[in-house]
């Protein structure tokens, strides 16, 4: 456009001059020449120009192209300024600004990427069952605890309709409920036994909870299934503690006087000579005695406290309770250290033998210590008759025991130090008879 203007612009000067000057012809001549350098200039000035525009509008256009394909770590360079040539100041502020919006955008991606990492950790740790399904009744998002809860090692495209029907048909009754407490017949995770699990299930708490949103303009749906028995445990574990104490307080209170005026009573009817009064006397302070050592042995549970953690030897521990109980070790280590309260592991190994050895005692129980995947591995087995299948899925259950003369808290108290721990106690009767516990216990 500019050549054209020029050329214009030098055919009506021509014209001109040969009308108004034509005995000029030396004048004429170097004005001519002056104006054709100066439209070569122009023509140069503006074709540099036209080409940086071009390079200007390539870059962005590479630039716009990669940030369309998700590339946010491109930069464009940015050319000198130039005061003389505001269409080159124009330039240099164009790719600066896109250059500046390039950063901002990587930044941000970074971020979110950072957020969704630490959000699929979080998820991923939870132990409450997380499950997206899409408007087609699909599976787009499972967490860990869902693939563990289902048993599936990927549950991604599955239909949930389907899973349900065949993994967990006890949940389709509730599929109304947007938020409810459900019970549900599950096996029980303190059981190893196969074959127990098949056979019998334990009643378990659950917290259901459903929410509908939209993605993508696409109606979802995310379920929610958060474990309440162990939480429910806990708390149920925590009022006998303190119903415990109290009896305890009282009864000790009362035992220790009548304690003290039988002792004198059974004195003086020595003195007196009275035999049916020295028996009486005999009677009463047998079933106090009885009754301390009743007290003595349910506040056990109550007087559990948060484990004070050292390190020390397990082996050497075991080898110190081989006086005390009759059992073989075997273990490939001469030293094992772990990190826990000393008193509290020693007490739930002499619970263990202590039932191993009241289970079998013309056998000497085993007992195999391993460290394996950054886990203490402590198994007691006896060779016993085992456990029917009604008492294993009841054995850790507070007060409850099959022996005439027990008192069913020696169990309780061992889960109860696993779980301070942050361990796991299974029961399994084992394939060749006898029964078999196992103590899992994290060595970091």
């Amino acid at each position: 456009m500019l050549i054209i203007q020029l050329i214009l612009l030098n055919i009506v000067f021509i014209a001109s001059f040969i009308l108004l000057l034509p005995s000029e012809p030396g004048l004429f001549s170097l004005t001519s020449i002056l104006l054709i350098t100066l439209a070569a200039l122009c023509y140069r000035y503006d074709q540099k120009n036209s080409q940086q525009n071009q390079q200007t509008i390539q870059s962005l256009l590479h630039g716009l192209r990669n940030l369309q394909d998700g590339d946010f770590s491109i930069s464009l360079a940015v050319p000198k300024e130039n005061k003389a040539n505001k269409a080159n100041k124009n330039q240099a502020e164009v790719l600066t600004l896109f250059n500046q919006v390039t950063d901002k955008l990587r930044q941000e991606k970074q971020s979110i990427y950072q957020r969704e990492l630490l959000l699929d950790k979080v998820v991923n740790a939870s132990d409450v069952v997380t499950v997206l399904v899409n408007h087609r009744d699909t599976i787009i998002f499972a967490n860990r605890a869902a693939e563990y809860f289902f048993k599936q090692k990927s549950m991604l495209g599955l239909s949930w309709a389907i899973l349900l029907a065949e993994k967990l048909p006890e949940l389709i009754p509730h599929h109304d409920k947007d938020n409810a407490i459900i019970q549900l017949l599950l096996n029980d995770n303190n059981v190893n036994d196969d074959l127990v699990k098949a056979t019998a299930k334990t009643e378990q708490s659950w917290h259901l909870s459903r929410h509908h949103l939209k993605l993508h303009g696409s109606r979802h749906q995310l379920t929610l299934l958060k474990p309440l028995t162990q939480a429910m445990h806990q708390q149920e574990l925590q009022t006998w503690k303190k119903v415990i104490r109290v009896i305890n307080h009282e009864l000790n209170n009362s035992i220790a006087p009548i304690s003290s005026m039988c002792h004198s009573g059974n004195i003086l009817a020595k003195r007196l000579n009275e035999p049916q009064l020295i028996r009486v006397f005999a009677t009463i302070s047998k079933r106090i005695n009885k009754l301390a050592e009743f007290i003595q042995s349910y506040s056990q549970l109550a007087r559990l406290s948060r484990p004070q953690k050292q390190n020390f030897d397990v082996i050497k521990t075991l080898k110190q309770l081989q006086e005390l109980y009759h059992f073989s070790l075997s273990c490939q280590e001469t030293s094992l250290m772990f990190s826990g309260d000393e008193s509290q592991i020693e007490q739930l190994l002499i619970n263990l033998l202590k039932n191993s050895q009241q289970a079998c005692p013309d056998k000497s129980s085993v007992v195999h210590v391993a460290s394996q995947q950054g886990t203490l591995a402590i198994t007691v087995r006896d060779f016993g008759a085992g456990m029917p299948v009604e008492v294993l899925t009841k054995a850790f259950l507070p007060y409850y025991s099959t022996k005439a003369d027990g008192s069913g808290i020696g169990l309780s108290i061992c889960r109860e130090i696993s779980d301070g721990h942050q361990g796991q106690i299974t029961l399994n009767n084992h394939p060749q008879g006898g029964l078999q516990v196992e103590v899992h216990l994290p060595l970091n």
